[in-house]
C-alpha cells in the first residue's frame, strides 16, 4: 500500500534544553553497537523517561536524536554517529540544564555520558502553540481563530504581547495582509488588501484578556504542558538536515525512487535537492513568471519519469523540473482566470501523465496535458460566490460549514482529480470533463486539508479542525475516521500511508507527529527535537525499515526523517 507520488503535508513543543551537565567523567562502556550512551536524570524525578537527546558533530549539518527509556537511558547506535566531536543537547518539558553546553568526542570505543537537568525557571518560554491554547480560557470559536495566528508564528508572540483591544484591531488587519508562509523575520505581503471583518472587535477583546496588556506581568491562568513521551513513543530515531539558507522555509519534502529528497520553499523561488546519506544539498532558482507576487512554491509531486512538479502558488503557474538536464518548464494558468487572488497551491500527476492543479482562492481545478501544453479549467463549485465568511471556512467544531475552499489535490486510477474542500468539509471528485461530485465528511466541519490517494484508490487526509485522520474509499464511497488525540490540540494538516500500511500525520501547532495503524486503530505519537517546527506537508521514506516520516521543518530551515524502531 504505497502512496502515489502526488501532492504534499506546526508548531513546536516543550523545552529544547541546549546546555547539559556531564554527570562525572566520560567512561568507556561495554556494548559493541553503541557510540554514545548514558542516563538523563534530575533531582525532582530521578531517571527521566521521554527526554530527547540530540548529537550534532561540530561542522556538520546533520543532527541525530534519540529518546530516553523508562530507566532514563539513552543510546546512539554506532552507525548513526561517526567519529568526531559532538555538541550534545536535550529536551524535556519543564526542565533546563544545570551547566553550560557539553561537547563529547566519539571514537571507536563506546562513551557513556550521564546528563543532569533541573526545573526550569521560565515554563512560558518552552510552550508550544498547542500548549498555550490548551492553557488559555476561551470558547472553541475563539481558540480556532487564535490558531490562525500560528500559521505564521507561534502563539508565544500573542500571549507575550501587550496590546490592549484597541491596539489589536489594526494588528489583526495588518497580520491578515501577510501570506501564511510569512514569519516575523520574513514577512511576505499579500498582493491584495484585506480589511476589517465582522467579529474583529470581539476577537480583539479576547486577545487582550489573555496577553500581558494592562501592565500585567504574568497570566491569569495556569500554564499547562503536554506530557513527555512514554513507552513506544520513546522508540524512535530522528535525523535532521540543515538547509543551506537560514531563512529557508521548506513546505514540501518528497523522496524520489533513488532515495533523494526534493524540497521547495514557501517564500523563495527555489527548488532544492538533499542526499540524506551525506547531507549534501543543491538548489536551483525557479523562474519568476508573475513579478510583484510571492515567488515561493507550495506543493511537490514526482511523475513516473522522475521529473519534479512544483505548484508555484502566487505565481499562478506550475513547473516541471527535469533532474537529468536541469531544464525547468513552466505553464501559466489561463489568463482568463489569472488575477490577484490566484493561488496554484496543489497539484497531482495522473496515471496517464497529465497534471491536475488547483487555483485555491478562485475555486478552480485545472487539467494540464504536458504533451500539448493545453490547460482546461473547470469551476470546482459552479454555484460558489465569494464572501469573507467563505474565505477559508470556520474552524469552530460542530458548526455547519460555510462556502467552499480547495486545499489538497490528488488523482485516482481513472485520472479523475481528487481535492479537499476545507471550508465545505467535503472530499471532491472531478472527472476529466469537469463534472464535480462532493462527498461530505462524517464529522461536521472537519476541515480536510492535505490528502494522498494510494494505490487502492483510498484518499487519506488530515482533518484540520478536529484532530482526526480521514479515509475515503473511492470505490465504495465509504468514509472512515480516526481520532488522533484531541488532548494534544493537534491540527492534522495532512495524511500519507507508508509501504507497511501505517498512516502518518503532523501539524502546525505542536511538534508531535502521529503514526496510525488503521487495522487496529493504535496511535503512536513522536515528539520532535525542537520548538517552532511548523509542519505543513507530510511524506514518507519507504527505504528505511520500518518506513519513516519525511517532513520539512518550515520554521526551522531543516528536513527531518522520523524513523520508529522495531
Amino acid at each position: 500500500m504505497i502512496s502515489k507520488p502526488t501532492g504534499c503535508l506546526a508548531i513546536t513543543a516543550v523545552v529544547f534544553a541546549s546546555l547539559l551537565t556531564l554527570g562525572g567523567c566520560a567512561t568507556k562502556r561495554s556494548g559493541a553497537h553503541l557510540a554514545l550512551t548514558g542516563i538523563v536524570s534530575s533531582n525532582a524525578e530521578g531517571p527521566m523517561e521521554g527526554v530527547l537527546v540530540s548529537a550534532k558533530r561540530v561542522g556538520s549539518t546533520i543532527t541525530v536524536t534519540v529518546v530516553t527509556d523508562k530507566q532514563g537511558h539513552y543510546s546512539f547506535p554506532a552507525n548513526r554517529l561517526g567519529p568526531g566531536q559532538y555538541l550534545i543537547t536535550a529536551r524535556a518539558v519543564g526542565y533546563q540544564p544545570t551547566q553550560p553546553e557539553l561537547a563529547a568526542t566519539v571514537g571507536q570505543n563506546n562513551i557513556e555520558y550521564d546528563i543532569k537537568l533541573q526545573k526550569t525557571s521560565d515554563l512560558a518560554d518552552q510552550l508550544t502553540s498547542a500548549e498555550w491554547v490548551m492553557s488559555a480560557p476561551g470558547t472553541p470559536a475563539q481558540k480556532a481563530s487564535l490558531f490562525a495566528c500560528t500559521q505564521c508564528h507561534t502563539a508565544t508572540q500573542v500571549f507575550r504581547s501587550t496590546y490592549d483591544a484597541a491596539g489589536w484591531l489594526p494588528t489583526l488587519v495588518r497580520m491578515r495582509n501577510y501570506d501564511p508562509g510569512s514569519t516575523l523575520s520574513y514577512p511576505v505581503p499579500l498582493p491584495y488588501h484585506n480589511g476589517p471583518r465582522p467579529g474583529d472587535k470581539e476577537f480583539a477583546n479576547y486577545l487582550s484578556s489573555i496577553n500581558l496588556s494592562g501592565g500585567r506581568t504574568t497570566w491569569s491562568f495556569p500554564l499547562k504542558s503536554l506530557p513527555r513521551p512514554t513507552g513506544e513513543e520513546t522508540r524512535v530515531i530522528i535525523t535532521e538536515y540543515d538547509l543551506p539558507r537560514a531563512d529557508a522555509a521548506p513546505h514540501d519534502a518528497i523522496m524520489d525512487s533513488n532515495g533523494i529528497i526534493w524540497y521547495d520553499d514557501d517564500r523563495q523561488a527555489i527548488l532544492g535537492r538533499l542526499d540524506p546519506r551525506t547531507g549534501q544539498t543543491k538548489e536551483w532558482s525557479l523562474p519568476v513568471v508573475k513579478p510583484g507576487f510571492n515567488p515561493g512554491s507550495l506543493n511537490l509531486a514526482i511523475d513516473h519519469a522522475g521529473n519534479v512538479w512544483i505548484a508555484r502558488l502566487f505565481q499562478a503557474a506550475v513547473a516541471r523540473f527535469d533532474p537529468k538536464t536541469g531544464k525547468i518548464t513552466t505553464w501559466r494558468e489561463p489568463a482568463k482566470y489569472d488575477n490577484v487572488h490566484s493561488r496554484t497551491s496543489h497539484l497531482a500527476v495522473t496515471p496517464d501523465g497529465k497534471v491536475w492543479f488547483a487555483d485555491t482562492f478562485n475555486r478552480r481545478m485545472n487539467l494540464l496535458d504536458p504533451a500539448t501544453g493545453r490547460i482546461t479549467s473547470y469551476p470546482a463549485f459552479p454555484n460558489w460566490k465569494w464572501s469573507w465568511a467563505t474565505d477559508m471556512g470556520s474552524g469552530d467544531r460542530g458548526k455547519k460549514p460555510e462556502g467552499h475552499f480547495i486545499f489538497g489535490v490528488g488523482s485516482d486510477s481513472r485520472d479523475w482529480g481528487v481535492f479537499a474542500d476545507k471550508a465545505g468539509s467535503n472530499i471532491g471528485m472531478i472527472d476529466p470533463a469537469g463534472k464535480t461530485i462532493l462527498y461530505p465528511t462524517p464529522t461536521v466541519n472537519s476541515g480536510p486539508r492535505e490528502l494522498r490517494v494510494d494505490s487502492e484508490d483510498r484518499v487519506w487526509f488530515g482533518e484540520d479542525n478536529v484532530a482526526k485522520i480521514g479515509m475515503f474509499d473511492i470505490k465504495t464511497k465509504a468514509f472512515k475516521e480516526w481520532n488522533t488525540d484531541p488532548a494534544r490540540v493537534e491540527d492534522d494538516y495532512g495524511a500519507v500511508i507508508d509501504k507497511d500500511g501505517y498512516v502518518w500525520t503532523g501539524g502546525v501547532e505542536s511538534s508531535f507527529v502521529t503514526r496510525l495503524d488503521p487495522k487496529t486503530g493504535e496511535i503512536t505519537q513522536y515528539l520532535l527535537p525542537r520548538l517552532d517546527v511548523n509542519i505543513r506537508c507530510v511524506n514518507v521514506d519507504n527505504f528505511t525499515n520500518p518506513p519513516s516520516l519525511l517532513i520539512g521543518e518550515n520554521h526551522r530551515a531543516k528536513i527531518a526523517i522520523v524513523q520508529p524502531l522495531q
